[in-house]
């Protein structure tokens, strides 16, 4: 039986996954991280070992045509990466390494050429040219850009809601407050806030509950800021479900983060978008809510796009692997086993 496998390498978890070249999975395998610049490289390395070795389990070493490993980082990094693992785990297999842009973009479409916009923890669009990124915009990181990201939304309601909070222990508005948070052409804008520290469905009480969980106490603005002071700057991710669920309960200060972070999403795609379907990847665009049917909105607005949602990531650079040896029409037409292995299987 001759096999390919794909890797995903992500910043928080790394997954395998080994299929037939019809596009039958055989195994998956699941571990920590496997960036490199995040993570160092060989934590990062053993990360993906065990991911790749679960997956491996139980098949021969000589079935392996080709591998593929979608990975972020400089090329450089990814291929002493890619190297390091392999070498030891599949000695003399063909081991491509490629951004996780191109995986991304190759879980949502067979199509060669277009453009992936990702929205997970960090944010990034990419130009891809024959399963090649050859333009990107942000990407930058959490200090510098990542625009509309997980953190930029989380990081966005944590700000409207400790000035939600002084503005109440002012005493002005009753309670209500009037927040500025940043507008798209760094301007400030107002954004009316509402039950402040209370209850409700309302983004600040959400985040007040999820920092406080013993709740707001005499001061809550000095508690809110030494809380998220004491947690990882990236924990401020976990925030971007609360914006999510209160803007979809209409609360005015949500639905302006979610308009702006989709806002500054698209901007950064149409930046390389040239032609070509637009693939959406990343958990903040891949599942249902308010900042995903926004952004589709204003993909749908002016200039028509072919809109996809990326699927399994690992599954698509198992897909590249197997490509150099399918023809056009059974690549093409394999795809969806690979991306989207339960779908094919229902429709099968």
């Amino acid at each position: 039986m001759r096999l390919v496998l794909g890797v995903d390498a992500g910043g928080t978890s790394s997954r395998a996954a080994l299929f037939t070249m019809a596009g039958e999975v055989l195994r998956r395998g699941g571990a920590g991280g496997g960036n490199p610049g995040s993570l160092g490289r060989d934590r990062a390395a053993a990360n993906l070992e065990a991911a790749v070795r679960a997956a491996l389990n139980g098949a021969a070493p000589g079935q392996v045509e080709a591998v593929v490993m979608g990975v972020a980082g400089s090329p450089e990094a990814c291929a002493a990466l890619a190297d390091q693992v392999f070498r030891k785990v599949l000695p003399g297999v063909p081991v491509a390494s490629v951004g996780d842009d191109v995986t991304a973009f190759a879980a949502g479409t067979a199509v060669a050429s277009g453009s992936v916009l990702i929205s997970g923890t960090g944010a990034i669009a990419a130009k891809i040219i024959d399963h090649r990124a050859v333009a990107t915009a942000d990407g930058f990181g959490w200090q510098l850009g990542d625009e509309g990201s997980a953190f930029w939304l989380g990081r966005a309601a944590a700000r409207a809601t400790i000035r939600a909070l002084a503005t109440a222990d002012e005493g002005t508005a009753g309670g209500a407050g009037v927040v500025m948070e940043p507008g798209a052409a760094g301007g400030d804008a107002p954004v009316a806030g509402r039950d402040v520290a209370g209850g409700g469905g309302g983004m600040v009480p959400l985040v007040v509950r999820h920092l406080l969980p013993d709740g707001p106490g005499a001061d809550p603005v000095a508690r809110l800021a030494a809380a998220v002071h004491a947690r990882p700057p990236l924990a401020l991710a976990e925030l971007a479900p609360l914006v999510s669920q209160a803007a979809a309960a209409g609360d005015p200060m949500a639905v302006e983060v979610v308009r702006e972070a989709a806002s500054r999403l698209v901007a950064t795609l149409r930046s390389v978008h040239d032609s070509g379907p637009v693939v959406l990847a990343g958990s903040v665009l891949t599942s249902e809510g308010p900042v995903r049917e926004a952004v589709i909105r204003l993909l749908a607005s002016g200039t028509a796009h072919e809109v996809a949602t990326a699927g399994d990531a690992a599954g698509a650079a198992a897909w590249l692997a197997a490509r150099p040896f399918l023809g056009p029409d059974e690549s093409r037409a394999r795809h969806q086993r690979f991306v989207h292995p339960a779908a094919a299987r229902r429709t099968a």
